[in-house]
């Protein structure tokens, strides 16, 4: 619980937060999401919005690549929620992706930043999408139609993953082009009832966008 002093601090904080404008807010939080924040800029795959309430200032950065391939030892954040006080960023959060089997060295490998497509990642996922096409039509993956697959390098194959939860998996051999391991969740899953939104609201009250 907060006294009602911090909460009158918190939401001066923002108000003198607010006033850099929506622009110093982005740069400022964008250090924190890429080593070139720059190029998330001029991203049409990634989402950029901010957002206060009484209590903080925060920047949501989330990318839409359909096909992310990650290389052995690496992981990335998918989407991140960036707070930003006053001219720094205060604190964050968001959904990693990373290559599993290697995750404990990845780990050691510092600061984790937003997933971002380079000329040699789309390079190697159009190799790796020829080699997996050379196969039947069931394992066939269309760049164009298809969306959230993750390709994760290990030695001697790759891991593809079709969708995010109760994901497809299977491997794909680097010489011969075989698949094998197939897994697929769906063929015995029910669908869960529907529920409602979890969570309660934010202390600091609802959260308003800032649009300019």
């Amino acid at each position: 619980m907060h006294t009602k002093e911090q909460l009158k601090e918190f939401k001066e904080i923002v108000t003198q937060t607010r006033k850099l404008g929506r622009d110093q807010i982005i740069r400022t939080a964008l250090k924190d999401a890429s080593k070139d924040p720059a190029s998330l800029l001029d991203n049409e795959k990634v989402s950029i919005s901010v957002w206060y309430n009484d209590m903080d200032v925060k920047v949501e950065v989330q990318q839409y690549y359909p096909i992310r391939y990650l290389e052995m030892n690496s992981k990335y954040y998918m989407n991140k929620t960036i707070y930003v006080s006053l001219d720094k960023v205060s604190g964050s959060n968001g959904r990693i992706i990373y290559n599993e089997k290697n995750k404990q060295i990845s780990d050691a490998f510092g600061k984790t930043f937003l997933y971002q497509n380079t000329e040699d990642k789309v390079k190697i996922i159009a190799n790796v999408l020829e080699l997996n096409n050379s196969n039947d039509a069931k394992y066939y993956i269309d760049p164009l139609t298809q969306r959230r697959i993750t390709i994760r390098e290990r030695y001697d194959f790759y891991e593809i993953q079709i969708g995010d939860s109760y994901a497809v998996t299977y491997k794909l051999d680097k010489l011969s082009g075989k698949i094998y391991d197939y897994k697929d969740p769906y063929k015995n899953l029910l669908p869960n009832p529907a529920t409602g939104p979890f969570g309660p609201s934010p202390i600091g009250g609802p959260w308003i966008e800032i649009k300019e």
